[in-house]
């Protein structure tokens, strides 16, 4: 039996109510990454390094199903409900590309910065 990675939160509160929600149904679960989150919220996003909730793989399907998580959720564009989409910086990519190289020239953090996925078909951004 191994432990693996069910879900990462943006924040504690989130990712206790989902493992009070597993304890009740009888799934084991424990929550990693809380300190690091909480100190360093700038780095949430960064490297997958929100706040992990670990199961045991046996109860992965039950907890799935519990939770209603689509394990393979495909991105559809809203407005011409495509699947041709690709990520994107959006509006002001020379800005983005600009603070991100300055702040890892001067290692800060350099806040999160907004997904923004592009329809290839219709040019919507989302």
């Amino acid at each position: 039996m191994s432990v693996i990675r069910l879900m990462t939160c943006d924040t504690a509160v989130e990712a206790y109510l989902i493992k009070g929600r597993l304890k009740n149904e009888g799934i084991e679960t424990f929550i990693t990454n809380e300190n690091f989150s909480n100190l360093m919220p700038h780095y949430t996003r960064i490297l997958n390094s929100g706040i992990q909730i670990m199961i045991s793989d046996a109860d992965y399907a039950e907890a799935s199903k519990i939770l209603e998580l689509n394990i393979k959720q495909e991105l559809i564009c809203p407005e011409c409900q495509s699947t041709n989409i690709k990520f994107s910086l959006g509006k002001n990519k020379i800005k983005k590309i600009f603070v991100i190289l300055i702040s890892l020239f001067i290692s800060i953090p350099f806040n999160n910065l907004k997904t923004v996925y592009k329809c290839q078909d219709c040019k919507a951004e989302f």
